[in-house]
């Protein structure tokens, strides 16, 4: 980002989108944490790199036990400047963060897709549901119907987000959630539904936490995730260490076996694209 605040890289964009997630800023430091175990891989090979790149600058991630965090402080003037250029407060920003302007009304969907990728990475979730209704008996079985979503207070940032998503050509929508407790409010789902949807999210926004782009690649190989899988599970699957079929019922990778002879598939794997 040049130093007249009017052109903006992808790299500092995602970052934004990052902290707009999981940062915070005082006057003399920033600071980004994460979940201490699924999100390492986004702190240590993502951030370091994009702060290298934009900042010149080498952070060093790592734990904080005592909030089950992993992340870092950057106590650097020429770094708080840059995210108070891009109309971020100090203090608190919960409920009153927002895209920057600069990225909001940017042009270039390069730009807009890297601050989505950096606050999905942050704030989003990829899941994978059973299908319902008229759907085969194993579809309602196992986790095959994809979501991406993203869970905020700030109504204003989950609007933008869904207009960006417009621009960059991906539709959603939004679902409010009320609190039933007193010293809670009211909280905002943008949410993408489908296997095609979510190819084309990857092909035009992508993952930058591997938390969510394991579950994306175990999909791909197999056309279905198991459900509260844990991060290193997941490796373990890929890795060809855990069979993703151990989450489920014996029986039913007969159900599996006998819906393949009857459609003429491939034993050897389910199709996404059939299911």
């Amino acid at each position: 980002m040049d130093s007249n605040n009017k052109t903006i890289t992808p790299e500092m964009s995602e970052i934004a989108g990052i902290f707009a997630a999981d940062g915070s800023m005082q006057k003399e430091h920033i600071c980004l944490w994460g979940n201490i175990h699924a999100d390492r891989g986004l702190y240590d090979n993502v951030l370091k790199t994009l702060f290298l790149k934009e900042f010149d600058i080498e952070v060093r991630p790592h734990e904080k036990r005592s909030n089950s965090v992993y992340g870092f402080y950057v106590c650097n003037k020429m770094v708080i400047e840059k995210f108070r250029n891009l109309g971020f407060p100090i203090g608190k920003k919960t409920y009153s963060v927002k895209v920057p302007e600069i990225i909001y009304n940017s042009k270039n969907k390069e730009v807009m897709g890297a601050f989505i990728r950096g606050f999905f990475a942050g704030d989003g979730c990829l899941n994978f549901d059973k299908k319902r209704g008229k759907a085969q008996k194993i579809l309602k079985i196992i986790h095959t119907y994809p979501r991406l979503q993203i869970k905020c207070v700030s109504r204003t940032l989950v609007e933008q987000l869904k207009n960006m998503l417009i621009k960059i050509g991906l539709t959603s929508f939004i679902g409010e959630k009320k609190s039933k407790k007193e010293n809670e409010c009211t909280s905002y789902m943008l949410e993408i539904d489908g296997a095609e949807r979510l190819d084309r999210w990857v092909k035009e926004i992508g993952f930058s936490n591997p938390n969510h782009s394991t579950r994306y690649e175990i999909f791909k190989r197999w056309a279905f995730v198991p459900s509260n899988t844990t991060y290193a599970q997941r490796l373990s699957i890929l890795k060809g260490e855990l069979d993703p079929w151990s989450f489920y019922p014996k029986w039913v990778r007969g159900l599996v076996w006998i819906r393949r002879q009857r459609n003429g598939n491939s034993i050897d794997s389910l199709e996404p694209s059939k299911l």
